[in-house]
């Protein structure tokens, strides 16, 4: 291409005449030129300020166009097939008609950026309310103004064959583990799947147990989480166009923390994950241990119970099993129902929904009154999971207990929960045990897990892939 008519017409077949594609000449110094670039990506009013505006006040005549937008971020390119990838991430593109012809490509500031505001999914009763947006300069900024680090490291890849997505991987220097930092930016490169538009598409093609379900990378809408765990020398992930921060590596205990544990005092905040641990073992024992006990075991019940079990189940024609997978499942759709759902409606929906519904079971004899009992205590105790990741894996986890339960009793109750617990000693995350610290058996880390110890006992700056300390930070 030697003309400008050439790189006009080059550039409108590649970008298949789109809409929103605006080609503008212009003349510089009595040459002339071409601006190409989207107008859904691009400020044309500051680009008019940025570019028309200084061409306009400039007086020297033998000024080069790049140097006259010094105050700019400007790239240089020797064709137009190098810079034309930059026009869809909001890049304006330059062409001054020069012997050779003269390739710019202008960083524009974006046109639409979503406000500020408290992430929906991830609040916090005290401490900072500033969630991620869909801008990724605009996140890492909210990174770097929440606490000042000076070793933190950035560095983006492009993911994706076709349809690139920027992903920025950030770590703080001499505190992640290089081998996870190496194995993490092969495996972004190694990506060559094009619907990259989703955290949980980047964190199933990350993961290294991909036939597991259990979660091996946690998410975060929230900064102040990201800093705290950039210091314990994790890796964070952030894709552009995301508000979403991918955290790894992870241990099983990382789901059943939450930002209001640092908030409050030691002692409440063990308590409260202490709650979190008693909730998730009901969660996923209770209805499997009322079928075996109503199936096989009926004289483990205590004697002032038998005669109200016996009356609730007296008249169901179904097995406990049965039962049970019908208020599951009822449940299920009620949740469903609540999420997909405006909010007031939702919240209607899932009181009157459960109100209603339970009642009318019960009168019309196919699910009994404790039943009901333990498919609302069970419900309630997944809700209290901080992660919603986790908690979708508990409810899905109690299916297979309630199957054992009602094939083998007591005794599938308890191999498939070792089997389960074996899955988890196996299970790594990106190298990192899934049940550290508890196996294998870290003291160091004990103190912030099941319980959380007062601050000045806890190494906060410490996790199991950390290499060193910071300046400053005080071996415990």
């Amino acid at each position: 291409m030697e003309t400008l008519a050439e790189v006009k017409q080059y550039f409108l077949d590649e970008l298949h005449h789109a809409k929103d594609v605006v080609i503008q000449p212009f003349t510089y110094q009595k040459e002339n030129g071409l601006v190409i670039y989207f107008d859904s990506l691009v400020d044309e009013q500051w680009l008019e300020r940025a570019l028309f505006d200084s061409m306009m006040k400039t007086k020297d005549e033998h000024v080069p166009l790049k140097e006259n937008l010094s105050a700019i971020t400007v790239e240089e390119f020797e064709t137009a097939k190098a810079c034309l990838p930059l026009c869809w991430v909001g890049y304006a593109i330059i062409v001054v008609e020069s012997a050779p012809l003269q390739f710019l490509a202008l960083k524009t500031p974006s046109t639409r950026t979503r406000a500020i505001e408290e992430p929906i999914n991830d609040r916090a009763l005290r401490g900072s309310h500033e969630g991620f947006v869909e801008d990724l300069t605009i996140n890492i900024s909210l990174i770097r103004r929440t606490a000042r680090i000076e070793n933190l490291v950035i560095r983006t890849e492009e993911v994706g064959r076709s349809l690139k997505k920027e992903v920025a991987m950030m770590y703080i220097d001499g505190k992640a583990d290089p081998t996870i930092v190496e194995k993490v930016q092969q495996k972004l490169k190694a990506i060559h799947e094009d619907l990259i538009s989703s955290p949980g598409t980047l964190n199933e093609l990350l993961q290294d147990s991909k036939k597991s379900f259990f979660p091996q990378i946690m998410y975060t809408e929230r900064p102040d989480s990201v800093v705290g765990t950039l210091a314990e020398g994790r890796i964070v992930l952030l894709i552009e166009g995301n508000p979403t921060a991918l955290i790894l590596p992870v241990s099983f205990f990382s789901f059943m923390q939450s930002v209001d544990d640092y908030n409050v005092h030691f002692v409440l905040g063990s308590f409260l994950r202490i709650v979190r641990t008693i909730a998730l073992i009901t969660s996923i024992l209770l209805p499997s241990l009322y079928i075996s006990l109503v199936a096989f075991h009926f004289e483990i019940i205590p004697q002032p119970l038998i005669i109200s079990v016996k009356s609730s189940l007296q008249n169901i024609p179904y097995p406990p099993l049965v039962e049970a997978l019908i208020m599951e499942f009822t449940i299920e759709l009620i949740r469903e129902a609540g999420l997909r759902l405006p909010a007031p409606i939702g919240q209607t929906i899932g009181i009157v929904g459960g109100l209603v519904i339970g009642e009318a079971v019960v009168n019309a004899g196919l699910v009994s009154n404790i039943m009901i009992i333990v498919v609302a205590v069970t419900a309630i105790s997944s809700f209290v999971i901080p992660s919603p990741e986790m908690s979708s894996v508990v409810r899905l986890t109690r299916f297979p207990l309630m199957l054992a339960a009602a094939t083998f009793g007591l005794i599938g109750v308890v191999l498939s929960f070792f089997v389960i617990i074996m899955h988890l000693i196996k299970l790594e995350s990106f190298g990192t045990p899934y049940l550290a610290p508890i196996a294998p058996l870290n003291r160091k880390g004990l103190k912030d897990s099941i319980v959380r110890f007062p601050t000045w006992l806890i190494q906060r700056h410490t996790f199991m892939s950390s290499t060193k300390p910071l300046n400053g930070d005080k071996k415990r």
